[in-house]
């Protein structure tokens, strides 16, 4: 028997709900003058956050006030996530019938037994750490959800480890859509019905659940419905909204089943557009920006829960259409949208004025923009629309004709920008630079120096047709000196390169200053200062550390700077200076006393409390990022390291003290055969990782490696011997 429909416009919390193993809380949302079966929304938050906080930012209360629906929040505690994160990457709390995913299924078997609930409309939405519990709840129960809304969240099983949730986040996990399909497929393998259809929302500058996150969830999830990862629709101004671009992909029956958008600027947080208008809400906080996009009404749209039928009569007519080439492949359309009923618009295409129409695009309710791409060179297209809803369709509108652009014959353009720029001190005079060539009609390269990062730059060398390396003498010792690098033609300038630097190593003799540096990455495990971070790393002449400087997200307050002897966080450290506060960015910590530090030995910086930024790449091979108790072998800390040599001590360029001759591996640049010098044992392994620090080649010790097949780019070569690891950097052309 159902309870009587209940009228408090508050969230009250649900004690008893069912199987909890997974240990979370439920909190309900019953809006009045609900009639009938309706709709549940099952809402998660993200780290740090609560329901009532989800609740009050994402705005889903007050659709469910005017599209009458149920809001279920699930919330979690800091006793199963001591961040309050959902546990998507746990195999105890991901597979159905298990841990947090079966709490929530709970949750909604207690809405259907005890209110009027449609059982073909229940949705779940969530961010961040819920937006990746939402993938996980669309495979373990695709019986149970019709769709789902992910904000700023990860693909099912993206990690199964704390370790590898990390690297997920971080854009680093990189499947096959058949095994990212396969992934959800294995959950209910008896499983028959139509899978639920997905909303995906992501901000391009989200650095701590990366863009790259919401292309694995395309692939998992347009794998599962049997179509492709070819959008069938492209507005790239959404809702007449230059930071928003929609795409959507359709099944075989032309039914939209995977949505994206993409919100240009927007960091991890969700977007809103505070606002009295039917498609604002929601409000700003913490993880909550002001995008004049509100993309909890966009999923409720997607959906079908907004929909109504504006008293049973078809829409208006759209009108004012226009058409305007933007290259020789891509046409954009606008027009005026004349109806408050319609559910969607149709735009169709011709080569022939007045006949020949076909469909080309079906788009969602308000929108005014369409962008037509992959067209042909120098062709005129003739366009129409119209609005439909579940009574019809309007008339067409306007007719509208565009002519797309003249293509380029290639002999005129400027070359493209080199990239891959990288820097490398061998001595305390001289350093090589070497960078990819991605032209093919570039006649000389310019290579430009500073001393100061970003400004201050001039040429230092102009450089012949396909040269991709640089070695640039006559410098100062303990000098960082930073580069760039652009292509010219006859036409003009590339780019430039990214910006690469280096640091000359210091002149023989006795108590000069020097310095260790990587001061590449602004990337971030977490936005919070709930975490101990730092940097191993290895000197190379024996003298005391004055100095620490590393890259802050934000400003520290009472930190403690530890270092510890070795390359580990474990154990007392050999130095300790509590009470460190310092501004965001990149600040110098001077240390209270000179710690001494002998040659070729590692140690390990760490502050608490802080969050450090850190490059993808293993830019430094004296030592690697740690995160935590986590040592993250192919990343790299940004940091500087002051320290003053001791009087007649000698530089060495061991990583660690070996008692093996000293390794080398030549030559760099290499293309297809690399040789390694210094390993004599066959128990030596030999691994070789890519810039994301994936595993492309194992080898024993011995040498030559064939590395022919590997494409051009930088390169990790990692020898372990025994308890030792080295890390060598190389670069492979073609």
């Amino acid at each position: 028997m159902c309870l009587p429909l209940l009228t408090q416009a508050q969230l009250i919390r649900v004690n008893s709900f069912g199987s909890n193993p997974g240990n979370l809380a439920m909190y309900r949302y019953v809006p009045s003058g609900i009639t009938g079966n309706a709709p549940v929304v099952v809402a998660l938050h993200g780290c740090t956050q609560d329901a009532a906080t989800y609740a009050n930012e994402s705005g889903w209360n007050a659709l469910a006030d005017q599209y009458k629906f149920y809001v279920v929040y699930a919330e979690q505690s800091s006793g199963n996530n001591s961040s309050k994160c959902f546990n998507w990457f746990e195999t105890g709390d991901i597979n159905r019938g298990q841990g947090e995913a079966r709490s929530i299924k709970s949750m909604v078997d207690y809405m259907k037994s005890n209110y009027s609930v449609d059982n073909a409309q229940v949705y779940v939405t969530g961010f961040s750490a819920g937006g990746a519990m939402t993938t996980v709840m669309l495979a373990a129960y695709p019986d149970v959800f019709s769709g789902g809304a992910v904000n700023a969240g990860l693909a099912y099983k993206a990690a199964t480890s704390l370790t590898s949730a990390f690297s997920a986040m971080n854009g680093n996990v990189n499947k096959t859509a058949q095994q990212w399909g396969n992934l959800v497929r294995a959950q209910l393998s008896s499983f028959s019905g139509t899978y639920p259809k997905v909303a995906v929302f992501h901000g391009t500058s989200d650095f701590t659940v990366r863009n790259q996150n919401l292309g694995e969830i395309v692939e998992q999830w347009t794998n599962v419905h049997g179509t492709n990862t070819t959008a069938n629709a492209t507005n790239t101004s959404f809702n007449g909204n230059s930071n928003i671009t929609q795409k959507k992909y359709d099944n075989s029956n032309g039914e939209t089943v995977v949505i994206t958008y993409d919100i240009n600027g927007l960091g991890h947080a969700i977007a809103v557009d505070p606002g009295s208008g039917t498609t604002q809400g929601g409000q700003t906080g913490a993880y909550a920006n002001d995008q004049n996009f509100y993309s909890s009404y966009w999923a409720a749209d997607f959906w079908g829960i907004t929909n109504t039928n504006g008293g049973g009569t078809t829409p208006g007519a759209p009108s004012g259409l226009t058409a305007s080439p933007n290259s020789d492949s891509e046409i954009s359309l606008n027009w005026s949208d004349n109806a408050n009923n319609e559910t969607g618009y149709v735009v169709e295409r011709s080569t022939t004025s007045g006949s020949g129409f076909t469909q080309v695009a079906t788009l969602g309710a308000n929108t005014t923009s369409y962008t037509d791409n992959g067209l042909s060179a120098s062709t005129t297209y003739y366009y129409r629309i119209k609005a439909t809803n579940a009574q019809g369709s309007s008339a067409y509108s306007n007719e509208a004709n565009a002519t797309t652009q003249a293509g380029s014959g290639g002999g005129d353009e400027v070359p493209d920008t080199p990239s891959g720029l990288g820097a490398s001190s061998g001595s305390s005079s001289e350093i090589t630079l070497i960078w990819a060539d991605n032209a093919n009609n570039e006649t000389s390269y310019v290579v430009e120096r500073s001393t100061t990062s970003g400004s201050g730059f001039a040429t230092i060398a102009t450089l012949g047709a396909n040269i991709t390396s640089y070695a640039d003498n006559g410098l100062s010792a303990s000098t960082t000196y930073y580069y760039r690098v652009k292509a010219s033609n006859g036409v003009g300038s590339s780019g430039y390169s990214n910006e690469a630097n280096a640091t000359t190593e210091a002149a023989s003799g006795g108590g000069t200053p020097y310095t260790i540096a990587q001061t590449s990455g602004s990337f971030y495990i977490t936005t919070l200062n709930n975490t101990n971070m730092g940097q191993s790393f290895t000197v190379p002449q024996a003298g005391v550390i004055t100095k620490i400087t590393a890259k802050f997200r934000n400003a520290i307050t009472n930190s403690t700077l530890n270092i510890f002897a070795g390359n580990t966080v474990s154990g007392t450290p050999i130095y300790s200076q509590s009470g460190v506060s310092a501004s965001s960015g990149v600040q110098g910590i001077d240390l209270s006393a000179p710690l001494a530090v002998s040659a070729g030995q590692q140690y390990t910086f760490q502050f608490t409390n802080a969050s450090i930024a850190y490059t993808f790449t293993n830019a430094y091979s004296g030592g690697s990022y740690w995160y935590g108790s986590i040592q993250y072998t192919v990343f790299d800390a940004y940091f500087v390291v002051d320290i003053t040599a001791n009087a007649g001590s000698r530089f060495t360029n061991s990583v660690v003290t070996l008692t093996e001759p000293t390794v080398k591996v030549f030559p760099n640049p290499v293309s297809h055969t690399l040789r390694i010098q210094g390993v004599t044992t066959s128990s030596t392994k030999i691994t070789i990782r890519n810039a994301y620090g994936y595993l492309v080649q194992t080898s024993s010790g011995s040498s030559p490696i064939n590395i022919a097949h590997l494409p051009k780019g930088w390169y990790v070569v990692q020898i372990h011997t025994g308890s030792t690891l080295t890390n060598h950097k190389i670069f492979v052309y073609k």
